[in-house]
């Protein structure tokens, strides 16, 4: 898994896994495989774990 500490965060470039499955139109366990198979890069703020708004939107791209 691709993981990485953020300090700060700027909600309007990150997303939940429950946001970004909403956003590809697909059910948060599957982010959730993405993630733990580091197709998608974890973003990890105190107890929040978030994606970077542009990758969802590549990977959207890529879905198409």
């Amino acid at each position: 898994m691709t993981m990485k500490e953020l300090k700060h965060v700027d909600a309007d470039n990150f997303l939940t896994a429950e946001e970004a499955a909403s956003w590809l139109g697909i059910k948060v366990g599957a982010i959730r495989n993405y993630l733990s198979e580091g197709r998608l890069t974890t973003f990890k703020f105190k107890t929040l774990t978030l994606l970077k708004v542009e990758e969802i939107k590549e990977w959207k791209k890529r879905q198409r």
